[in-house]
């Protein structure tokens, strides 16, 4: 019995070649979705570094913005006259628009440097490896100046203005961040 299996011709048809194609093209389907995914989160984590650059950028100019320039160009003024607010925007200083117009913050040229400011000392600059622009700033009046008593029993006008601060990061990223600040003269205090 065992002579009459071994003259039969073993047939092959191919079974295993088909399931075998069949799983390896099931296995680089899967690997090119990994891929996909893969370079989706790398793409996502790079936008969001991008954003945060722009914002420190931007939040690190607001506070310069603060301290190194409104407080020490508006509060000082005695007695108050905000002259430096031009419509024009010169030198960074904006006047109030009327009630209806658009903010002066979303007309201006940020890439002026007449209209727009930087930080006060250049020592503070940003890399230029890790944003492609300086960050910019503006400070827009927000009110008409409202008149107060002091406490000395004088008239105060107090000012109400926008500091309005822009950073860049490559790949086009810009975050605007912004700050009310309230100044009056010196002899209010």
């Amino acid at each position: 019995m065992s002579d009459s299996f071994a003259h039969v011709p073993f047939r092959q048809r191919g079974v295993i070649l088909i399931v075998a194609l069949i799983f390896m093209t099931v296995l680089g389907l899967l690997v090119l979705a990994g891929m996909r995914t893969g370079l989706l989160q790398e793409r996502m984590a790079s936008n969001a570094r991008n954003r945060q650059v722009a914002l420190q950028s931007a939040e690190a100019m607001l506070r310069d913005a603060e301290v190194n320039t409104v407080k020490s160009q508006v509060a000082p003024f005695d007695p108050f006259v905000p002259t430096m607010f031009v419509a024009a925007c010169t030198s960074g200083f904006c006047a109030r628009p009327a009630p209806a117009a658009t903010p002066r913050w979303q007309l201006v040229d940020w890439s002026s440097t007449t209209i727009t400011r930087t930080f006060a000392n250049s020592t503070s600059n940003l890399s230029s490896t890790v944003v492609p622009a300086q960050p910019r700033f503006i400070v827009e009046m927000a009110n008409t100046p409202v008149i107060s008593p002091s406490a000395g029993g004088g008239i105060c006008p107090t000012l109400v203005s926008r500091v309005t601060a822009k950073g860049t990061a490559f790949d086009a990223a810009e975050v605007y961040i912004q700050s009310m600040y309230r100044t009056r003269p010196g002899h209010c205090y």
